[in-house]
């Protein structure tokens, strides 16, 4: 009787220390069912599955949602959810794919140099419209392309030299863009004229200006352009010329009546954009002692208060505050 009272005893101790046992196994068991690591399915898409480090805004805001849309079951249903054709079988594109190159639009592309710093942007030179005529779709062509040739057979062919692509630039802005002065020349010799705007207020003078492409700018000089027209910041050529450190191009605007202390949308003159935007380079120093020399004011002051002294000191321009004091003690 004793030993079965014992027995008894034990199985009941055992059963004691079973119970919570076999409780906290169950909690556990039921956290990790709950959790969204255990439901998580599986997905057969790229962008559920792996979001690349290196990935453009586009290619974020698109995986996101397909991740949860496929991992997280609705909390109406228990039914295990299961991707949809569409999601399986469309891929997320590639920040490669799908960002162009900001290196390569701006060598081609970027606004006068005063435009961007302010923020400006261009639209990305595309091929002319569909939309356009026939002969301006070869002529544009063959000017990206560079073939001369191509070119005055499109002319001769009766391509109207005042069409404009969808930002707005005509044969001849695209053949400055390009930087073929042999083209735009032979546009300029067709009638093309030189002081045409596009939608970003550039034109063919202007942009050769700031190219430094001087063969066309001097064509263009020479064809009657408009020296005193201004950008979509207010500077002139001769702005935009030693803002981009061009020194055979403010050479040759140098001897035109442009005027040499015009002052920008910014507050500044050429000779303090050669300061603020050429970093002190032999270039900059140069444009700099030109601009003096033709008669540039060294002393007229920007929107802060600044001279063309101070805004090289700011910006610890050794050489080009050597200049200047040199110049003004003349």
């Amino acid at each position: 009787m004793a030993l079965r009272t014992g027995i008894s005893t034990h199985r009941r101790g055992i059963a004691l220390i079973a119970l919570p046992l076999a409780a906290a196994i169950g909690a556990c068991t039921s956290c990790a069912a709950s959790s969204p690591q255990a439901l998580e399915a599986p997905s057969s898409s790229p962008a559920a599955s792996a979001t690349p480090k290196a990935t453009s805004s586009a290619v974020r805001e698109t995986a996101v949602p397909q991740a949860s849309t496929t991992s997280v079951p609705s909390a109406k249903s228990s039914a295990p959810v299961k991707s949809t054709p569409a999601q399986s079988s469309s891929p997320a594109p590639s920040s490669a794919s799908s960002t162009p190159s900001a290196a390569s639009s701006q060598s081609t592309l970027s606004p006068l140099a005063s435009g961007a710093a302010s923020g400006a942007s261009l639209k990305a030179m595309t091929p002319a419209s569909p939309t356009l005529p026939a002969a301006a779709r070869k002529l544009y062509a063959a000017i990206d392309s560079g073939n001369l040739d191509a070119v005055k057979k499109s002319l001769k062919a009766g391509a109207d030299l005042n069409v404009k692509d969808d930002a707005g630039r005509t044969p001849l802005m695209r053949a400055v863009i390009v930087k073929d002065e042999l083209i735009a020349k032979a546009l300029l010799d067709a009638g093309a004229n030189p002081n045409v705007k596009d939608e970003y207020q550039e034109s063919p003078f202007l942009r050769a200006s700031a190219n430094g492409l001087t063969g066309a700018l001097q064509a263009f000089i020479n064809s009657g352009a408009n020296v005193h027209e201004v950008s979509r910041m207010g500077g002139t050529a001769l702005t935009v010329a030693s803002e981009n450190s061009q020194v055979a191009a403010v050479r040759i605007l140098l001897h035109t009546d442009i005027d040499i202390d015009h002052v920008n949308d910014l507050g500044w003159t050429a000779l303090h954009e050669t300061i603020v935007l050429g970093q002190g380079t032999n270039s900059s120093v140069n444009i700099a002692q030109m601009l003096i020399t033709n008669g540039a004011n060294p002393r007229l002051k920007d929107r802060t208060g600044a001279d063309a002294f101070k805004l090289a000191r700011e910006r610890q321009q050794t050489q080009m505050l050597n200049m200047l004091q040199s110049a003004s003690n003349r």
